[in-house]
């Protein structure tokens, strides 16, 4: 973008936020067609704009989008400043958050990467509605929040370090280092994970590109096994074969895409290979039952009759696989 599609406006100031002061200001940029704000690192605020805006039309463009502007804040919270309010679980101060969503029909529960509950409403609900939401479900929640932790601080453990062990298709492999002068890469050998780094540089100074190499090769070493499944899977129900994928979702094992492909997360590659098998034979039966009625359950049982087990086990210790 050039310099004459944007030019810092004059203008700056603090916007209070659900109480809290951010700072913000306004970008001209011409390739737009109306104003939009971006909320930038450490809660910065900025206007981007076609058009020159006074400072009062900024200000009433931020008031009217504040709604907007608190969810976002809300998704990247981890200090409680935007939370709507704590319960006590357990004899923990657990904070939620409400977000509204017209499009939804019910509300919904889940929790949080940083274990706070986030409760989605297709209406906006006040306190007591929703602590008696979470309180009708607080078994459930106070077992996620536990098996949360357990990713979360095995997430933050693995430093890709020398010796380090990391499960691969259920069994074990120990992190290796070596050499390269190219780019980070990361290959797997019998019972052992390399990981190519150039000189001077250290895993654990290199996390993210560290954890995408290894992700990377996970999916290049079982994509020729997951590929196998998926043609024998859609053969049997008669259905063209998927074009298979991987990713590293947070919350979902599987999912399909608008033009029949599939996209696998990454965990189950770490996991034994009937967490594989039965996340392909599950997406490949949603080629043909959309929903999770009673047809789509005994078409996954024509492929998969023991899925049951497999499936309550990938709910139960699934999510506690990370990379």
């Amino acid at each position: 973008m050039g310099a004459g599609d944007q030019e810092k406006e004059w203008q700056g100031g603090l916007f209070t936020v659900g109480g809290v002061e951010f700072a913000y200001s306004v970008r001209i940029n011409r390739r737009r067609k109306y104003p939009c704000i971006i909320v930038r690192e450490r809660g910065r605020l900025e206007i981007e704009s076609p058009e020159p805006m006074a400072e009062k039309a900024a200000r009433r463009f931020l008031t009217a989008n504040e709604g907007w502007i608190i969810s976002v804040f809300q998704k990247k919270d981890t200090s409680g400043r935007f939370r709507n309010g704590t319960v006590t679980l357990d004899g923990e101060e657990v904070p939620y958050y409400i977000t509204v969503n017209r499009k939804r029909k019910r509300i919904a529960i889940t929790i949080r990467d940083d274990l706070a509950i986030e409760i989605r409403s297709p209406v906006p609900i006040n306190a007591a509605e929703a602590e008696f939401s979470i309180a009708d479900v607080s078994k459930w929640i106070m077992k996620t929040r536990a098996k949360k932790r357990v990713w979360r601080d095995n997430l933050h453990s693995r430093q890709y370090a020398e010796g380090e062990t990391i499960p691969f298709q259920g069994r074990m492999l120990t992190i290796r280092h070596t050499q390269s002068e190219k780019k980070i890469s990361a290959s797997i050998c019998r019972d052992e994970l390399w990981i190519a780094l150039p000189p001077g540089s250290r895993a654990e100074e290199e996390l993210l590109r560290v954890r995408k190499a290894v992700m990377d090769c996970y999916a290049e070493e079982i994509m020729p096994v997951a590929m196998a499944i998926a043609v024998a899977s859609a053969e049997a129900i008669g259905v063209a074969c998927p074009r298979v994928r991987f990713g590293y979702q947070k919350r979902r094992f599987g999912s399909c895409t608008p033009k029949n492909g599939i996209i696998i997360n990454i965990r189950v590659a770490m996991a034994p290979l009937p967490y594989l098998e039965y996340t392909i034979i599950h997406e490949v039966c949603h080629l043909v039952e959309r929903n999770h009625q009673q047809r789509f359950w005994d078409l996954v049982a024509t492929l998969l009759p023991t899925f049951k087990g497999v499936h309550d086990q990938l709910q139960k210790e699934g999510m506690q696989y990370c990379f």
